[in-house]
């Protein structure tokens, strides 16, 4: 398609190259226990975060935007087959694997958004910059050829930070050592207690074995004996045969020993709490974990946000921006929720009806006042001084305060 074209009559330039991921940036990752842990909780807790489409009108408040096409297509089902829901959590792992997350941008004949489609296999993207510095996109088919390219303003793209300026950093890619140790250690406690009971062990007899029959019978024995399903057998073994056990051999457990170092490491790459993963501390409290989850909202999360906010605003008509509701990362903590919303109403910033909206409350009638709570301060309009300083310091028998004696002393 012409209009697809990055440059027509340029000669194309690969400057990146073609990514070669390898198997640590493919699908194999996901199944080291605390990579897919990370995935998991980082996708989840984003994906469930509602997010609020809002008009807003030349030199008023904005109005949120509850119904209506924009709000299906921004807010509940930005394609036919994926909730916004599912929409984000796929975001999020695809930036966490590859770097990048890319859909296309399908719009009608006017120009206007009609579904935002990801492409099924993120990782067959490819950027590019032909000789004019156009930055143009291409999607590899199955059979490994390019297929046509597109426009970076044909797509909706999120990215990590990159070395050049298109091409995504892959966490997995940059991590691959990380990822091979990580793997080395679940190999070894995977062969450590697969095979049984029997897994580390040798016989000895005084006696030896020189009938063929009894060989063939401890033969037979042992094999029942190995895996799973050996713990519930009661071996009898002849020629007074005994089993010892094998050690692990000092590098492998040093290497078990070092698996929850591993975990930690991992969640410092995708930036997530090792609580979240499931790896408790003895020196993290309560209080600590309600800290660290702040952070991790900070510094982790809402930069996800914020490019998602600002990938998202440039597609919606002049007048209308769209918002991540963030307060609700805190909904599985309602009293801390509750504080959050009863600190802003005292202090103004939200109305009682956009404190009773944020705790999923109905609004009351009235409501649409904001509040300040304070007992050492008297409010009045301008043309109420005079009265008010009368009542206020007449009572008191104080002097009213003048401009070179603001106290009235």
């Amino acid at each position: 398609r012409d209009s697809q074209k990055a440059s027509d009559g340029s000669i194309v330039i690969d400057v990146a190259g073609m990514r070669n991921l390898g198997v640590y940036g493919s699908d194999f990752s996901s199944k080291i226990e605390a990579v897919y842990a990370c995935l998991r909780d980082k996708s989840e807790t984003i994906g469930q975060l509602p997010i609020k489409l809002y008009e807003t009108p030349l030199k008023k408040s904005r109005v949120q935007v509850k119904t209506g096409r924009l709000h299906r297509l921004f807010c509940e089902k930005p394609c036919d087959y994926m909730t916004f829901q599912e929409f984000m959590e796929m975001l999020v792992v695809s930036l966490e694997r590859f770097g990048a997350f890319y859909a296309y941008v399908e719009r009608n004949d006017r120009g206007n958004v009609m579904s935002i489609i990801p492409f099924r296999f993120q990782g067959n993207i490819r950027p590019n910059m032909d000789v004019n510095g156009a930055v143009y996109y291409t999607y590899l088919r199955n059979d490994g050829k390019p297929g046509d390219p597109y426009r970076a303003e044909d797509l909706f793209i999120i990215k990590n930070f990159t070395f050049d300026g298109y091409t995504p950093v892959s966490p997995l890619v940059q991590n691959a050592r990380l990822m091979g140790i990580a793997d080395a250690q679940e190999e070894t406690a995977f062969e450590s207690n697969t095979d049984g009971i029997t897994a580390r062990m040798y016989g000895s007899t005084p006696n030896g074995f020189k009938d063929d029959n009894k060989i063939a019978r401890l033969q037979e024995q042992i094999k029942t004996l190995r895996g799973p399903k050996g713990t519930s057998s009661i071996p009898i073994f002849e020629e007074d045969l005994k089993f010892h056990s094998f050690k692990l051999t000092p590098a492998e457990t040093e290497l078990l020993k070092n698996r929850e170092f591993t975990v930690n490491r991992i969640c410092r790459i995708f930036r997530v709490p090792v609580h979240r993963v499931g790896v408790a501390s003895t020196n993290t409290g309560t209080g600590d974990v309600f800290d660290l989850d702040e952070a991790y909202m900070r510094d982790s999360l809402n930069p996800i946000l914020v490019k998602v906010e600002k990938a998202l605003n440039p597609l919606l008509p002049a007048g209308y921006e769209i918002e991540f509701d963030r307060n609700a990362f805190y909904a599985g903590s309602p009293w801390r929720l509750v504080e959050h919303v009863e600190k802003a109403v005292k202090g103004g910033l939200y109305s009682i009806n956009e404190g009773r909206n944020a705790l999923g409350e109905e609004p009351v009638e009235g409501g649409d006042v904001y509040c300040v709570d304070n007992n050492n301060v008297v409010y009045g309009t301008w043309d109420e001084l005079d009265s008010m300083q009368e009542r206020l310091y007449g009572a008191n028998n104080q002097p009213a305060p003048t401009e070179d004696k603001p106290d009235g002393q």
